[in-house]
């Protein structure tokens, strides 16, 4: 029997962009299914603009599919979403917004003997009403 994940995700493309909004998916499902098997489809069927890290180390340790999944950091490639949720898919706030839910990690350079640790893209704070932001 096929069920329904629903799928809010932040999305915002800096270049192109004034400001980040949400849109939500509704994807067809079997059984539980990982958040980045859930963007994929997204991606795949729904909405081909969709960016996000299509990368998978197979050992859950990489972290470059990290994201913020109902609030929470988690890595999309070992994360469960079951039929009939709805999940709330955001990117990483430490980190500037390359696109959408992809974040720039940083790329070190050394100089002199020192290391720098650069990013490019926009650093997006996400506030929520009624919540601190302590």
């Amino acid at each position: 029997m096929t069920e329904a994940i629903t799928a809010k995700i932040f999305r915002f493309d800096p270049a192109r962009d004034r400001a980040p909004y949400y849109r939500t998916y509704k994807v067809a499902v079997e059984g539980p299914t990982t958040v980045l098997t859930i963007l994929k489809r997204v991606h795949e069927e729904k909405d081909r603009t969709l960016a996000y890290r299509d990368h998978i180390c197979y050992k859950g340790i990489c972290v470059t599919c990290e994201a913020k999944v109902n609030g929470k950091t988690v890595r999309t490639c070992s994360t469960l979403v079951k039929p009939g949720e709805t999940v709330l898919i955001e990117p990483l706030t430490t980190n500037p917004v390359i696109r959408d839910v992809v974040t720039d990690l940083g790329t070190t350079v050394e100089r002199e003997g020192i290391s720098f640790l650069i990013k490019r893209g926009a650093l997006v704070q996400i506030r929520k009403p009624g919540k601190s932001q302590g």
